[in-house]
């Protein structure tokens, strides 16, 4: 991988990462909101499932962006 591809994975990796992650934190919120609303449990249990989901998803995009950094720097081809 060369010093440009690691870069381009960078902020790539770490934009995907911010975005998913917020968003999972965000549905998670909301799945709450929705259980204390009286809706059907079925609803809410899975919009949690979908948000944790969704947060495990961007937590591994930003590994994947920190071991592209790691990259960069050592300058590995």
């Amino acid at each position: 991988m060369t010093k440009k591809q690691a870069k381009r994975d960078y902020w790539i990796f770490g934009g995907m990462g911010s975005a998913v992650l917020g968003f999972g934190l965000s549905l998670m919120v909301e799945s709450g909101f929705i259980k204390h609303s009286d809706a059907p449990t079925w609803q809410w249990i899975g919009l949690g499932t979908l948000s944790l989901v969704l947060i495990m998803s961007g937590i591994n995009f930003l590994f994947r962006s920190f071991e592209s950094k790691l990259k960069m720097k050592a300058g590995k081809d």
